[in-house]
């Protein structure tokens, strides 16, 4: 299982390989349930949307997968009821997307109160720092909101950023500023391995 042509691994268009092939799973009823299952089995935290009609442009290969009906608690896509691998030739047009959280988390970390301090987002196991340039004052006030801190205050540059070890979040925010999930706003993916500063964020508290 993988997700193409999206922000990063856990976005984009869903396929499946079967019989060494990768092909495509066709929407008929794609539900958030259906989304939650591909998005526990790659680790990418939870569903935030399930999408159809090709929103991350139309794939090839088979259409292994049609009328997919998950519970939302199965270990696997496949192990959801479908109609049979490859019984059903759909147009490409119908493709399923899903785009999922990509962390189960995040935390403002040492600052002088809770609502304070360099934001950390955890990625499976581990908590990524996220750079200065990645967010902004909208998505600081999505963030203060979702971490129950009341208003955003500030987004400061924090101290330069010397440890090599550390892991990088991924990707830029772009948030409206309404959201109540940091999760739900849309993102877009840079392939910096480096951060010049990380990102502080002053909540009201």
């Amino acid at each position: 299982l993988r997700l193409s042509n999206g922000t990063g691994p856990c976005s984009g268009r869903v396929e499946v390989k079967h019989e060494e092939q990768w092909g495509t799973v066709c929407d008929g009823d794609w539900t958030i349930e259906d989304a939650e299952v591909v998005c526990k089995q790659l680790r990418c935290g939870s569903a935030v949307q399930a999408l159809n009609q090709a929103p991350f442009g139309e794939g090839s290969g088979p259409t292994w997968l049609y009328r997919v009906d998950c519970r939302g608690d199965e270990s696997a896509l496949w192990n959801c009821s479908h109609t049979g691998w490859g019984a059903f030739t759909c147009p490409h047009y119908f493709d399923t997307g899903v785009i999922c959280s990509g962390f189960s988390g995040l935390r403002l970390t040492g600052g002088d109160t809770a609502c304070s301090g360099h934001l950390k987002i955890k990625q499976e196991e581990t908590w990524a720092t996220v750079c200065f340039s990645h967010i902004d004052f909208k998505t600081a006030s999505v963030i203060c909101n979702e971490l129950e801190c009341g208003q955003a205050v500030d987004i400061l540059r924090g101290p330069h950023f010397g440890d090599r070890h550390e892991l990088i979040w991924q990707e830029e925010f772009h948030c409206v500023g309404n959201e109540t999930h940091l999760a739900h706003c849309a993102r877009m993916l840079h392939h910096s391995k480096t951060c010049s500063h990380d990102a502080t964020v002053v909540c009201s508290g």
